[in-house]
């Protein structure tokens, strides 16, 4: 029997809430379904999945912290989104390099396809579409290799 059935929401800081909700928005066609302010801070829950939330906060006071290489990001280094199909990966790879925040390339990991991009606060983040009926095993660093959308 599996106990969960994904992540709730994400928290993070940003440094613009209107900005970052606007982006995502735009580019993921995400959903606000809260936005409040509340004890001197504003937060929003950001939909961007059946099962994810994104939930940042804007804290007069704290930024976020600046653009670091993997692994030296503080307690969350980054977070992937699944794209729902090869057609949605495409269209979000699109939407991004269209909106300045992703250098183009796409790794093909043999069981997914996988690119980065960096939102308005340059948190550097994934999206992830799983290949349909390949092993999920098989993801060594070695085999990845960059690949050209057409």
């Amino acid at each position: 029997m599996k106990l969960l059935d994904g992540i709730n929401h994400l928290t993070f800081i940003t440094a613009d809430l209107d900005r970052l909700i606007a982006f995502y928005e735009r580019v993921f066609d995400a959903q606000v379904i809260l936005d409040l302010e509340e004890d001197g801070l504003r937060h929003a829950f950001i939909e961007v999945g059946p099962n994810t939330v994104l939930h940042p906060f804007q804290i007069p006071g704290i930024q976020p912290p600046e653009d670091l290489p993997m692994f030296q990001r503080g307690r969350l280094d980054h977070f992937a989104l699944n794209a729902t199909g090869e057609e949605a990966f495409r269209e979000l790879h699109r939407r991004v390099i269209a909106e300045g925040r992703d250098d183009g390339e796409v790794t093909d990991m043999g069981a997914l396809l996988l690119f980065s991009f960096t939102d308005p606060d340059e948190g550097r983040h994934e999206v992830v579409w799983w290949k349909p009926g390949r092993p999920t095993d098989h993801v060594k660093r070695a085999d990845w290799k960059r690949v050209e959308l057409d």
